[in-house]
């Protein structure tokens, strides 16, 4: 992907605005002091401030051309969901804040990942239905399949831009099955993606709690004798404390058995992690294992879980021990409305291949 250097992007700034190169190097200065950014990140603002069009060479980017480990990425998308605020351990034993959103635009879904200061900057600022665009950002793989766009000190996030892309991207209400294809559990196959199904949950199997890397998302290891914490890609690291739940549902075609990941399954527990986590401790200072301990938790504290009807989004896969798993990448509760109106539409759609 080619990115924009600074010195392209004063380029622009003079062929569109007419500005002297010291009057634009001026005022990224400015920028670069009172926001205590670079000046490549500065120059985009600035850029931005005075409508200047970036996409004069380079080609508009969607997220279903994000790739994990691009820099720098320029994409606008509507918010679909937000997720609380988590506190996190920093290495200097100071604590820092992480919170997360889920975007989308007419080419599929990534999440929006604030750090620390940019928390406090644009969390509260930011709600569902917003179309926003987040400039600077870095991308990651998240365990649940979906990019993440990851917010550090360099990037900037704009609510209701003017870009070409804003009117690409449909309604809120257009797109709670926006690329997914809804099933039947009877009628899974291994290997299938972006698949929707809404069943019940009738059985809960455990509920854990891992440390992981807020790079990669992936489990880290303790080195008891350096007291770090290590990732075997991004080294030592401050962990995040995330949740996994499993549990079954059924449609009454059919069961499966569900996996829940990060915020989703803290969202559909409705407890924190660090809350988890030390109820675990606790059945594990019992004499409990791990496993043990998780599947006591789900069982007699998550049980009022259990009958709720839910739509669960994700992709199916075939353990050789367990058979087909659904790996689970987000869930709500289940809208009937909107639920009769599918039905509706199912009915017209018939009614034309008979009339």
């Amino acid at each position: 992907m080619a990115v924009l250097t600074k010195e392209r992007i004063v380029e622009l700034i003079q062929k569109q605005k007419g500005l002297s190169l010291d009057e634009i190097e001026e005022k990224i200065a400015e920028i670069v002091q009172r926001d205590k950014i670079s000046e490549h990140a500065a120059a985009l603002l600035l850029a931005e401030q005075l409508g200047v069009n970036l996409e004069e060479t380079a080609p508009l980017m969607y997220i279903a051309d994000l790739v994990p480990g691009m820099r720098d990425v320029n994409i606008v998308g509507r918010i679909m969901r937000k997720y609380g605020i988590r506190e996190y351990l920093k290495k200097d034993g100071s604590r820092g804040q992480v919170a997360s959103l889920l975007i989308y635009d007419s080419t599929g879904k990534a999440r929006v990942v604030l750090w620390d200061g940019k928390v406090g900057e644009y969390y509260n600022k930011l709600q569902v239905g917003d179309i926003i665009k987040v400039i600077d950002a870095n991308v990651r793989e998240s365990l649940a399949g979906l990019p993440e766009l990851h917010v550090n000190f360099r990037s900037r996030i704009i609510i209701n831009p003017e870009d070409p892309r804003v009117e690409e991207i449909p309604p809120l209400e257009e797109v709670r099955t926006y690329s997914y294809s809804r099933k039947k559990i009877a009628e899974l196959m291994g290997g299938e993606k972006f698949v929707e199904l809404r069943g019940t949950i009738a059985k809960l199997y455990r509920v854990i709690v891992y440390d992981a890397c807020p790079e990669c998302r992936r489990k880290v290891d303790h080195d008891p004798a350096m007291d770090v914490w290590i990732c075997p890609e991004h080294g030592e690291v401050s962990p995040l404390k995330m949740t996994v739940v499993d549990f079954g549902i059924d449609d009454s075609t059919g069961y499966v058995r569900v996996t829940l990941f990060g915020e989703d399954a803290a969202e559909l527990l409705g407890v924190e992690p660090e809350e988890i986590d030390g109820k675990l401790k606790e059945l594990m200072e019992m004499g409990m294992t791990i496993k043990e301990a998780g599947r006591k938790l789900a069982e007699e504290e998550l049980y009022p879980l259990l009958g709720r009807e839910i739509i669960v989004r994700g992709n199916v896969v075939e353990d050789r021990f367990l058979g087909l798993l659904f790996k689970a990448s987000s869930w709500e509760d289940v809208d009937y409305r909107e639920e009769i109106e599918r039905v509706r539409k199912s009915l017209r759609d018939v009614l034309k291949g008979v009339l």
